[in-house]
């Protein structure tokens, strides 16, 4: 019975691979120089016409120069993974709306701060993608959805945030199915 319920998953199965790709920059006049790059990669699975299992795993560069009463140079690395599962639940004609559930982790090292600060956090995220070819894919998050994450550093430092953040951000992406 195993064997046949992993044949029938793998018979409408499809691999995907993919990602996200961001740069922001912004100039405060007297204030400063904000910059942020990201990079996430990720490889997913079909399971059918509305499930899919993903991993992500991502790097973003963020700094910050300081120029009113010169404070200094902010800068932090953060790396992050994310396996998550989709769930498309609105389709029509190339167009489908989704929902990603996902279980997070990051690390983030600041410059000049000794230790890191780790998160971990669960979220819901709401998307809507457009299918351009049988084989490609665009995809938009919209926004950083219902979440929680918990985040600490080695001395004791905890804080936990709980939200509903849509629209605040929109992320753009595309995959390749196999």
């Amino acid at each position: 019975m195993a064997v046949m319920a992993v044949a029938a998953l793998s018979a409408n199965a499809q691999v995907w691979v993919g990602g996200e790709l961001g740069f922001t920059s912004s100039h405060t006049n007297g204030a400063g120089t904000d910059k942020m790059f990201t990079i996430q990669p990720e490889v997913g699975y079909s399971l059918n016409d509305k499930f899919d299992v993903a991993l992500a795993i991502g790097y973003t560069y963020a700094s910050e120069k300081s120029l009113k009463n010169y404070i200094g140079t902010f800068s932090a690395n953060e790396f992050e993974i994310k396996p998550y599962v989709r769930y498309k639940f609105v389709k029509a004609g190339n167009f489908f709306a989704f929902v990603d559930g996902a279980i997070e982790y990051a690390t983030c090292h600041y410059k000049g701060i000794k230790n890191n600060e780790n998160s971990f956090g669960v979220a819901i995220t709401p998307g809507v993608a457009y299918s351009i070819s049988p084989k490609v894919t665009l995809v938009s998050h919209l926004g950083e959805g219902l979440y929680y994450n918990h985040q600490w550093m080695k001395d004791n430092y905890h804080k936990n945030n709980v939200g509903f953040r849509l629209f605040n951000g929109i992320s753009f992406g595309a995959y390749y199915s196999f």
